[in-house]
């Protein structure tokens, strides 16, 4: 680590003796600049990296105290030593009252500049890690707050939140919500290999991420989160729905361009959501984006569309999609307290629609079979579920179709299966994520570590762990992995001299220019630098 050091002294002699010194060839000194007086001195160190000031006291123009109260008032980084006779050393004792770090006493002597200038260095190593650990500390809680409100937002387009845990998780997270209408935008990045556990496919995700963080920056009615490495999901805030769903596609088409030019993508599709005026309706709202996605023609051109331009999709049609999708998120994150409010929303809406008898009968053979085959990602059999008692369809309408009695059946059934999964994970959603965490923890450093292999440690099936862990989280699985190989990375770049191919290997990376580009992206600079810093 190098020092800058600059050297003000009005005797000519003394001043041509001390940049002749031997200290500034070899070492971690380097002298940056000289000058004969304060005055001139001061334009230069404006101008200048400047770690360390040498300077006399009494000089023309501007002498070293006042010097010094510039310096320390406006550069309080640079320390000051001050160079005084015996007679000037009242001088030197003010100069210290101001804030300067060390004094020399002429005749200046090679060894006590040597030494003077190591204690300052020293000083300046302590306050720069320091300063280092403040703003490793920063970038933590930044990331960690991040990562909260990502969860959060993530939970609030699910549709299980009611409106006082909105109002209260939104001002613990400093999120301003309140607004006239909202829209909810689903974003996917088509990727030509395997986005789960292709190295190039995550390195774009983390510069779209990058992407979609500027663009948002300083921007109060537009939020994001991923959900997944190839899917980014987007709320817009607006005064009314037309202002919010022109907002939205402008948005979305700028985001577009934005990943074409910056990250080299040719495909992306992205939908924007049915508006609405109230914030706990925002999942309905995102569920028609995502079906409005899921239905778009496979083009190999990016396109933004609007869910209300889809005019050939019937509305019973995507009614069944966009419940059947809630349905799901409610078995998989959701809790038994949320389940009346789930059901009483979903007779509410059978009945605005006026359904056919026939129709309704498919609606609930839909339930079932998401029932059914939610069970079988969790191991259970289907002859293994003896508490659990699935009615038929006549049961479930009654033979009058009343759907109150529908409302019943599917409050017990979604109930038994919630509690079925929790005694299958032994606890509840954060036991499973916690034993995963820890898996990992002990493992990260093994390559062949990825999503199923974890998946299978906590006996969770593959699919089903990759919605829960971000869920639960708030990041993807990847995501995850990546952060305690960086952070391990970090820590053995700190605290060892090993090459950085031994440390790529060392944090589970076989291919040592994919974990270079990998540390770049994470923390801003080459592991070289961050070695060095």
């Amino acid at each position: 680590m190098g020092y800058n050091v600059y050297l003000v002294e009005d005797e000519y002699m003394l001043r041509e003796y001390v940049k002749s010194n031997a200290i500034w060839k070899d070492g971690p000194y380097t002298l940056c600049g000289d000058a004969s007086n304060g005055e001139d001195a001061w334009e230069d160190i404006q101008a200048t990296n400047v770690d360390i000031l040498v300077t006399d006291i009494k000089m023309p123009f501007m002498d070293g105290l006042e010097l010094s109260r510039l310096v320390r008032a406006n550069r309080p980084e640079i320390k000051i030593i001050i160079l005084s006779g015996y007679d000037d050393f009242a001088y030197a004792k003010q100069a210290l009252s101001l804030g300067a770090t060390e004094y020399l006493l002429k005749p200046l002597k090679p060894d006590d500049l040597r030494k003077t200038l190591d204690r300052a260095a020293r000083m300046i190593d302590e306050e720069r890690r320091q300063q280092q650990s403040i703003s490793e500390l920063q970038k933590m809680a930044d990331e960690s707050l991040e990562l909260n409100r990502h969860r959060f937002l993530s939970q609030l387009c699910s549709g299980f939140f009611p409106q006082r845990v909105i109002d209260s998780k939104a001002q613990l997270l400093q999120l301003r919500l309140a607004a006239g209408a909202y829209t909810g935008c689903v974003m996917a990045v088509h990727f030509p290999g395997d986005s789960e556990n292709d190295e190039e496919s995550y390195l774009t995700f983390l510069d779209c991420s990058q992407t979609f963080r500027d663009f948002a920056a300083n921007r109060e009615d537009i939020f994001w989160f991923s959900d997944g490495i190839d899917q980014f999901r987007f709320i817009f805030l607006g005064e009314s729905e037309s202002d919010v769903s022109d907002k939205a596609v402008q948005c979305m088409r700028r985001l577009v361009m934005l990943l074409t030019e910056k990250c080299g993508l040719s495909r992306i599709t992205a939908a924007v959501g049915n508006p609405c005026g109230h914030i706990g309706d925002l999942y309905s709202s995102m569920l028609s984006a995502n079906v409005t996605l899921e239905l778009l023609p496979q083009t190999a051109e990016s396109t933004v569309v609007l869910a209300g331009d889809c005019r050939d999709l019937p509305a019973n049609v995507q009614y069944t999609s966009l419940e059947k999708e809630m349905f799901r998120n409610l078995l998989a994150s959701g809790s038994v307290k949320d389940v009346p409010n789930f059901a009483a929303s979903m007779v509410e809406k059978l009945e605005r629609m006026q359904m056919s008898h026939l129709y309704l009968t498919y609606v609930c053979l839909d339930i079932l079979t998401a029932v059914s085959d939610f069970l079988k990602e969790l191991g259970y059999e289907a002859d293994a579920t003896p508490n659990l008692s699935i009615p038929s369809v006549v049961q479930l309408f009654g033979s009058s179709q009343d759907l109150s009695s529908f409302q019943t059946a599917l409050r017990d059934l979604a109930t038994q299966t919630i509690l079925l999964r929790d005694q299958r994970k032994g606890g509840k959603n954060d036991s499973v994520i916690r034993q995963a965490r820890e898996f990992m923890m002990a493992h990260f450093s093994e390559p062949d570590l990825d999503l199923a292999v974890v998946a299978g440690q906590v006996n969770v099936n593959p699919a089903y762990f990759s919605t829960l862990f971000r869920q639960e989280t708030g990041q993807c699985f990847i995501e995850y992995l990546t952060l305690l190989r960086i952070n391990k990375a970090k820590t053995l770049l700190k605290t060892t001299q090993m090459r950085t191919s031994d440390i790529a290997f060392e944090v589970g990376y076989s291919n040592q220019n994919y974990f270079s580009k990998l540390f770049k992206k994470c923390t801003g600079m080459s592991a070289r630098d961050f070695r060095q810093s």
